[in-house]
Formats: structure tokens, sequence, C-alpha cells
């Protein structure tokens, strides 16, 4: 059996030069620079909030909830003093941030559980939530509905699990 004028014949390799060529070339060279992968979620504790927003874990749901608070939420992410992550029971990390440093009446509390996946936030404007994730009257974890009743205890509607 031969092969058309112009195609490789199967029985010679049937591969073209450069496809083997570059096979060879990524076999012989050392690995290219690739960016470190980002550490899991849990990793982040002491480090500002903006950093757990930026997680590629946390950053597409919380695009996804902003629902046109982007504005509010980002001037919160880039405060001066952005406050610091904690974690509980080795799967919550969470912290507040606040633009002007009155968290009780301007802040963005951001939450993330490792194990399910989800997003909590809590946005105050004027001493009043502005936008929850999950919504209002919804429970929340113990430890994450506790960091939110240490720094604006009067919430009402607000429950742990």
């Amino acid at each position: 059996m031969t092969s058309p004028p112009g195609k490789p014949s199967r029985r010679a390799g049937g591969k073209p030069p450069a496809l083997l060529l570059s096979g060879l070339l990524l076999l012989g060279l050392p690995a290219a620079a690739q960016p470190a992968p980002e550490p899991p979620a849990l990793a982040l504790a002491g480090q500002p909030v903006p950093r757990l927003a930026a997680h590629p874990d946390v950053s597409i749901l919380l695009r996804s909830v902003a629902r046109g608070r982007q504005t509010y939420i980002l001037r919160h992410l880039r405060a001066a003093d952005p406050g610091a992550l904690r974690t509980a029971s080795d799967r919550y990390v969470f912290g507040w941030t606040c633009d002007g440093g009155n968290c009780p009446e301007e802040g963005l509390f951001l939450g993330y559980d490792t194990r399910t996946e989800r997003l909590y936030l809590l946005l105050l404007d004027e001493g009043v939530a502005s936008l929850t994730v999950p919504v209002r009257g919804a429970p929340w974890p113990a430890p994450l509905a506790e960091a939110v009743l240490a720094v604006k205890p009067g919430l009402r509607r607000f429950s742990a699990e």
C-alpha cells in the first residue's frame, strides 16, 4: 500500500518531522518556568483579606454573587488596612475588611468553606446589611457567624447552623 503524494507514509513513522522534533525538544529541555500553584485557601491565614478574594477557588464565586455591588466590594478590598484572614475548624478561612476602618458601619466580611466550596459574604452600608451570601436569614457555620457577630453584634436575623 502506498501513501498519496504529499502525505507521509505510516510505515515510515507517519508523524510530521516538526511534531517529532518538538517532542524531542520538550524531552531534552528543562521544564519551563511555571507559575507556582496557588496555595490552598486555608494557607492564607494571616494574609490580607483581598488575597482570599483573589484566590482561584473564590474569585469566580465572588464575581457571580456581587450583583451590582462590585464597586462597594472592591472599595473595601482596596482598603489601606484590609484586615487579616483567620481560619477555624480546619475548613473555614475568613476576615473583615473596611474602607475607612469602621467595619460595623461600612465593612465587608468574606468567608469561604474549603470543604463545601461555599462563599459567605456580608456587605454593610450605613450599618445595614446590603448584601448577604447566602441570603439573609439563611444559617451560617458557627465560626463565621461568631466572627460577624463579634464585629456587628446587633445584626438581626443572623444565625449560625
